[in-house]
Formats: C-alpha cells, structure tokens, sequence
C-alpha cells in the first residue's frame, strides 16, 4: 500500500466518470474494475462470525455516484458501502440485488405436502376436546413467542412519523410500512431502497418483538425490532446501526424456544416453511399429539387420555426439565433440535453454556438454577407450576402470584407485615424475588433502553425490602 489513500479514490473516480455512473462492469478481466473491487475488498473489515470470507474474486456494481455494491467479499453475499469509507455498510445474503428476499415467491412451498413424522399439529388441534384451556392457552406470552407476520400482529408504528428508525449517519435509515395484510422494513442507503417483509414475528411484545425473514428457505432476523417501554423502533440486540447485516442466519437454538417444532432441512438455516408451527404451544409440554387426537378420535369413548404426558405425573425432575428447556439460559445442542420429549433427561440434550450463571437477561437468564437457591425450593417438592399456570395469562396479575406464596405461608410469616403499607402487603414477589436490570442485549444502553426482569431466587433481602418500603412511604405522601 504505497499509495496514498487520497491518490487511490483520485483514480477511482476517474473509473466512475469513464463507465458512467450506475454501469455494470461486465468482465474480470477489465483491468479498472479489478482495482476497485480489490480497493474496496481491503476496507471491509471482518466478517460477523456467522460469514466466513470467500477468495471468489468479486463483482463490482456501481448503484450511484456514492454507493458500489460488491459480491462474494462475503460469500454469497452483497456488500454495500461508499466509495470512501467502510461504515456505514450493508450486507445482503441474496442472489440478485433486483429480487432481494424471495419470500414472497414461495407461496406453493409453503403449502406443500409435508409428512410430519415428528407428529406434532399445532395448539389449534386440541381445542375440538379441551377448548377452555386453549382459549386461555392462547393468550399466553408462551404462545405468543411467535407468529406468522402480519400488520395486526405488530406492536410497533406503520405509519410515519413513529415509523422511523434514523441512524447517526443521515444517508441510512429504516421506516416500516404495512404492505397488504403484511409488512415490511425499508432500509434506505444514499437513495437506494431494500425492502425487508417481517415474515415471522418472535416475542409476545411484553419487553420487545424482533422480526425474522424468508429468503427462499433460509431464515435471517431483520434489522429493526420494536420495544414496548419506550414505544421506538430500535436496532435489533446485537446489530450495529452502521452495518446493517441482513445475513444474520437463525439457527435451531432460536427456535427452540421460540417454535414448538420446524424442520430443518440443511444448516445453518435452511428450514420446511409448511412444517413451522409458531409459539410454544401444548405439545411441548404434553409431547407432540398425533397420535393422541388419532387415537381418541377413533375410540371416541375412552376417557383415559392415551399418546400423551401429563407433566404432573412425571417425577419432580423431569417435571423441572419441561420447563428448562427454555428457562435454563444459554445452551447448545447435543441431540437434534426438537428431539427432546416430555419425561426425557435434559442434559442428554442440551449443554448448558453457563450452569451456575445468576445473570438475568432475556435470553441467557438461568431461572430454574436461581430457583434452585431458593429455601422455598430446598424445603418442598415445589415445581414451577406451583406459581405459574402455564395454561392462563398471569402476566402482572399480582392477586395469583400472592395466592400462590400463601400456599405455603401465612401471612404474619412475613417479619415486616407490621412496617408495610396496604399497598405492599400484597406484593410478596416484589420484595422476595427482586427485578434486576437486563444487560446482556448488545446496544441497548447505548439506545438508553433499561430493562429487567423477576429474579427467580427467592429470599429474604432485608434492604430491598427497606427500599420497597421507603418508595411506597414515598408514593403516598
């Protein structure tokens, strides 16, 4: 690199002047073109870990006077950035800059025959028996983890201004527009648009919902999610607001947790769209139910449920293991992704990444080991359903999870009862099981967004307890 950095861009405009702006180079061999893409190849710094680099030589297109688009830098992928700096950038995983995603390309696969020999039919296949609970199962935050896009279905502004989601760079921006009964996120760069359809919407919307894309069979996550607190759209956790990476790929580990089953055709992220059935829903607690519906449908008056597990029957580790599947923070897998049957051992099928980790974030939050701390735990056979109903929304329901303490306890257990207003007599888990802020979403402090959650250790914790009773003393003079 002898030449000046200046002197190299000097003789990359005259290239754009001689072919004209927006011109295709049409061969390799063009001495001109193979200086510039090899300049720009030496500004794109490298790669997230989910790309690898390619030695493919690239291709070279120029999109304006600013802008080139460069090919195969990344394999199988665009890259979009100025002529005189690496960032701002955009990564696109796409054959063809003119099609863009090709999810709307697929209709007749998504209705293709699929053999399900897993065996699982979706929460709507048990409300012909059981309608009460799955009219009471389909309101909760498990269910709702994810959901076929559509613009009813999203929580966040479709129409301007609240639509917008700028970047400090004034060239890049990102709005959301509904399209038909969908929508979309339309990333403008120097002019030149991409628009990205929210195919799949993942989180009940409690804290936020992300969005998750179809390029032919393959599954990205989109680059702008909505939050709840503030009420913005802001660049998903993990994203950089200056290297839009559209190639993020969603492996099986999301989806574990997120889907009751999908499958997975090729890694890391090619997937049988027909086969997706979205949210958790009752066959991953009660096993996949094919063969229970077939059953009972053909011996209409047999009343033993037969071809499912009913968790309660399980011994207390098994039991705890239904719900680990996501409430165990970080894993990897050992077995193949949805393997895992009501009654199995779950450390036969997943790793735990941190197995002691007390961290409280959204997606590594370890709450069946905080649990585990609790005396509340040592001293009973308690289970998580012992105070939560996985069958009924309880979110913010402070009357249940009170009742739920006084199971076991009475209320003139509790030392300070004589100290607390009437306010906070009933808020055992506010003073027992104190929130704590999530931090491990990347960027979300530098977007000045604080969450938290409930920590799952139960306790007795003498100055929380102090600060609870001085906010209430606060709140009501």
């Amino acid at each position: 690199m002898a030449r000046s950095s200046n002197h190299r861009w000097k003789v990359i405009a005259a290239v754009v002047l001689a072919f004209g702006v927006a011109a295709i180079w049409s061969t390799r061999e063009d001495a001109d073109q193979a200086k510039l893409a090899k300049d720009l190849a030496r500004k794109v710094e490298s790669p997230t870990p989910t790309v690898v680099e390619s030695n493919a030589e690239p291709d070279v297109v120029r999109l304006s006077s600013k802008l080139v688009a460069q090919k195969d830098v990344l394999p199988g992928a665009w890259v979009l950035q100025r002529d005189d700096q690496p960032r701002p950038r955009m990564i696109l995983p796409f054959e063809s800059l003119e099609d863009g995603p090709l999810s709307e390309k697929l209709a007749e696969q998504g209705s293709e025959r699929w053999s399900n020999e897993a065996g699982y039919l979706g929460a709507d296949a048990c409300a012909a028996c059981h309608l009460e609970r799955h009219q009471g199962f389909v309101m909760t935050a498990h269910h709702q983890t994810s959901s076929l896009g559509s613009a009813k279905q999203i929580h966040g502004a479709l129409t301007s201004p609240a639509n917008e989601l700028p970047t400090s760079d004034p060239e890049l921006s990102l709005t959301m527009h509904e399209r038909g009964d969908s929508a979309i996120q339309r990333v403008s760069f120097h002019g030149w648009n991409v628009d990205i359809p929210m195919d799949v919407v993942t989180g009940s919307g409690k804290v936020a919902q992300t969005f998750l894309y179809w390029d032919n069979d393959r599954l990205f996550q989109a680059f702008a999610s909505y939050f709840s607190g503030p009420d913005k759209w802001l660049t998903s956790p993990g994203f950089d607001e200056l290297d839009v990476n559209l190639g993020r790929v969603i492996r099986t580990e999301c989806l574990e947790c997120h889907v009751t089953y999908i499958e997975q055709t090729e890694p890391p992220n090619h997937y049988r769209r027909s086969s997706a059935i979205w949210g958790i829903s009752c066959e991953r607690c009660h096993g996949p139910g094919r063969k229970h519906v077939e059953y009972h449908q053909a011996n209409p008056e047999l009343k033993q449920a037969r071809h499912i597990v009913h968790p309660s029957d399980l011994p207390r580790e098994r039991q705890l293991d239904v719900c680990g599947q996501c409430h165990s923070g970080a894993f990897d897998l050992k077995k193949p992704a949805f393997s895992f049957r009501p009654g199995d051992d779950l450390t036969q099928y997943h790793r735990l990444l941190k197995p002691e980790f007390d961290d409280s974030g959204i997606h590594t939050s370890n709450q069946l080991a905080r649990l585990r701390l609790s005396e509340c735990f040592e001293q009973s056979q308690m289970t998580c359903t012992d105070c939560h109903d996985p069958h009924v929304a309880q979110r913010g329901n402070e009357v249940f999870f009170r009742e739920a303490c006084l199971k076991c306890h009475e209320v003139e257990h509790c030392g300070l009862q004589p100290e607390l207003s009437a306010d906070v007599a009933g808020k055992c888990v506010e003073c027992h099981m104190p929130s704590t802020a999530i931090d491990d979403l990347a960027g979300m402090k530098l977007q000045g967004l604080t969450l938290s959650m409930a920590d799952h250790f139960i306790r007795v914790d003498r100055d929380h307890a102090d600060e609870v009773i001085d906010r209430s003393n606060d709140s009501t003079e």
